[in-house]
């Protein structure tokens, strides 16, 4: 009996298409198709925006793929499955990247399974071979530096823009840093660790965990958001800038997703995204809708009506 692979390379170079690449591991294809790249997997899955289902936001090594393959700019990635793991071509991977990197688990999702701030090819190589019993898909990604932004997008709309802020303190005249942190996370289930990398981010600041901060002085204790260690979001609807939204439009389409929340980082929301830094970094198919109620900063925006109301417009059209 002929197997689902071999039959959709047949009908699809009998159609005129090529399949253009295959990512064994995860058993999924790209295929060309009359001006259109297709993403499959051994078996079809049709969503009703006829679109193949939810693996390209469900995995990031798959939307790094698509994002490349659709020329939206995404940090360098490569990815590594434990199943097909070999020491030489990981070790050529990492050494093809440029320090530092991050590691992820391209299953992930909520921050879990990814390990921040890897600075040598050393560290990465013992990381990997360490991590990959854990999580047998990861990625390693050229880690960027801005201003991380959540953009929801729905259609061709950004319903929802928020600034995603590291979780930092201010400076009382009289309290160590060490004290507070603490102050800030009393309520917090997950407290910041005061490790190498959080004695590395202060370093850059030009203090350390003792140093008595002046009144109102800015500190960052992390480099990326992480709302649970206290980040904060602000609203920027109104500010995203048109070129740019179009960007995350394209790239929720690549990945076959009506609604889609893209984490970029950038240095302004509101410039174009030729005349700046700017990456996407993930697409999330599931994307939460509550931090866009009562931010930190700004206002809310009520993102599940528009939600519904564009439901109710697709099954009236339909």
């Amino acid at each position: 009996m002929i197997k689902n692979p071999p039959l959709i390379k047949r009908v699809v170079e009998e159609m005129g298409g090529t399949i253009d690449k295959i990512v064994p591991e995860r058993g999924c294809f790209l295929i060309n198709l009359k001006g259109e790249k297709i993403f499959v997997s051994r078996k079809f899955q049709i969503a009703s925006d006829f679109l193949s289902g939810k693996a390209l936001t469900a995995y990031k090594d798959l939307t790094y793929v698509a994002l490349k393959e659709n020329n939206i700019p995404t940090p360098k990635t490569v990815c590594f499955y434990k199943k097909t793991l070999n020491t030489n071509d990981s070790a050529k991977k990492l050494a093809s990247l440029t320090y530092p990197i991050v590691l992820k688990d391209a299953n992930g999702s909520n921050s879990k399974g990814v390990f921040t701030n890897i600075e040598t090819l050393s560290e990465a190589k013992k990381l990997l071979t360490q991590e990959i019993k854990n999580f047998p898909f990861l990625i390693a990604q050229e880690m960027v530096f801005g201003k991380e932004y959540r953009v929801l997008i729905l259609a061709k709309e950004a319903i929802g823009v928020l600034e995603m802020i590291p979780p930092r303190i201010f400076g009382d005249g009289k309290s160590t840093v060490k004290k507070l942190i603490e102050k800030k996370q009393l309520n917090k289930k997950q407290k910041t660790i005061f490790n190498k990398y959080l004695k590395k981010i202060l370093e850059e600041q030009n203090v350390k965990l003792n140093t008595i901060l002046k009144k109102d002085q800015e500190i960052f204790i992390k480099k990326n958001s992480c709302l649970a260690e206290g980040g904060e979001t602000k609203d920027v609807t109104d500010l995203i800038n048109p070129t740019l939204k179009k960007v995350c439009e394209r790239a929720a389409k690549a990945t076959g997703k009506l609604l889609a929340g893209i984490d970029i980082i950038c240095e302004d929301i509101s410039k174009d995204p030729s005349k700046q830094k700017f990456n996407i970094l993930e697409i999330n198919g599931k994307p939460d809708l509550y931090i866009h109620y009562n931010p930190t900063h700004g206002k809310t925006r009520n993102v599940v009506k528009d939600i519904l109301e564009f439901i109710l417009k697709l099954n009236q059209e339909n």
